[in-house]
């Protein structure tokens, strides 16, 4: 069909408007770059209390906090949007050792006076259990298991759920009971379903130094410390001066190590008991210092370790003894310098 003379001009007009309103015409700004999905690691689950793969925070009361007797347990909280614990937990949090530890005799909180809990499935089963065990007091050198429920609070002791652990069981080779004890797992290579024990013990006379209790299979059952060569992470041999705290993840079994005079904070990753078969032993690991001037000085009731957010780094939860916690996320670890921990926001737990 033959365009007329009118249409052409109408052509011709039009042409370069709809250019010049192409070149006038704004880019669209650019979409910003989608933020990555937080790193999530699979592994044990350690911590986790009631099953909802969220390390969850345990601590005990009586004498020296404002925390009433007992064992009190704060379940974690996960972010709705990451699905991964957010270092705060659920409070106020809930005594669950108003029923005693199951040998002191009196079946009431005060027996946890003391003590030291820590979690870990030392019965065998799925669920985290709970050890107690007395440095000093009229329980020194005892522990006992309890069996937890699998919801953040353990079963009554009197019913079958509960196992001593007797003095003789922790000995070190001169005869002393540990200063404190942490979770092992199998850092030995030897899984046989109950947890091993890791402490520090000695005396002014032979020296202190870590040791390492091996589970026999049972519940409660330890025998044969063995006593580990390790230097402390500054290289000395005044191991009565720090306190550890353990946990397990994807990459294996975690220590922190933390000299409460000096601020020193270190980690130890990837674990691993050797045996000289003399009775001796040392831990191999990987070493980092995470922070210098730490906490210097300050008293903590409770410290912690878990994997609270997933990332595959070893977190600490502190509580205080005026009853408040703190989570201490950990990131950046270096072999040069040290890390970045981002604390939250103290809280009070009861």
């Amino acid at each position: 069909m033959a365009i007329s003379f009118s249409s052409q001009r109408m052509l011709a007009w039009t042409a370069p408007v709809a250019l010049a309103l192409t070149a006038l015409a704004p880019a669209l700004p650019a979409q910003a770059a989608p933020k990555p999905a937080p790193t999530v690691t699979t592994g044990p689950a350690d911590k986790d209390l009631n099953g909802d793969g969220v390390a969850d925070l345990v601590t005990v009361g009586g004498p020296g906090t404002v925390l009433a007797s007992g064992v009190w347990s704060a379940l974690g909280v996960k972010s709705r949007k990451t699905g991964v614990g957010t270092g705060q937990v659920q409070t106020p949090a809930t005594n669950i050792g108003l029923r005693g530890n199951g040998f002191g005799g009196t079946y009431s909180a005060a027996e946890f006076d003391g003590a030291q809990v820590i979690t870990g499935r030392f019965f065998g089963d799925t669920e985290e259990d709970f050890l107690a065990y007395y440095p000093s007091g009229p329980y020194a050198g005892n522990g006992t298991v309890i069996k937890g429920a699998g919801d953040g609070t353990m079963l009554d002791p009197a019913s079958g759920n509960q196992a001593n652990i007797g003095l003789d069981y922790l000995l070190d080779a001169n005869g002393n009971s540990p200063l404190t004890l942490v979770n092992g797992y199998a850092a030995d290579g030897v899984d046989n379903g109950i947890p091993d024990l890791i402490g520090i013990s000695g005396d002014a006379t032979n020296g202190y130094r870590l040791g390492y209790h091996p589970s026999f299979g049972a519940p409660g059952l330890y025998f044969g410390t063995t006593t580990l060569t390790n230097p402390t992470p500054t290289g000395g041999s005044d191991w009565q001066n720090w306190s550890i705290a353990s946990t397990e993840n994807a990459s294996g079994v975690a220590l922190f190590l933390r000299n409460a005079t000096t601020g020193d904070l270190y980690l130890w990753t990837g674990v691993t008991m050797v045996d000289n078969g003399d009775g001796t032993g040392t831990l191999t690991h990987t070493q980092y210092q995470v922070a210098a001037n730490w906490n210097t000085g300050v008293a903590i009731s409770t410290l912690a370790a878990a994997d609270i957010n997933l990332d595959g780094t070893p977190d600490l939860w502190t509580v205080l003894p005026n009853g408040t916690y703190q989570a201490h996320l950990i990131s950046g670890l270096s072999l040069t310098g040290t890390a970045t921990v981002t604390a939250t926001r103290a809280k009070q737990l009861a």
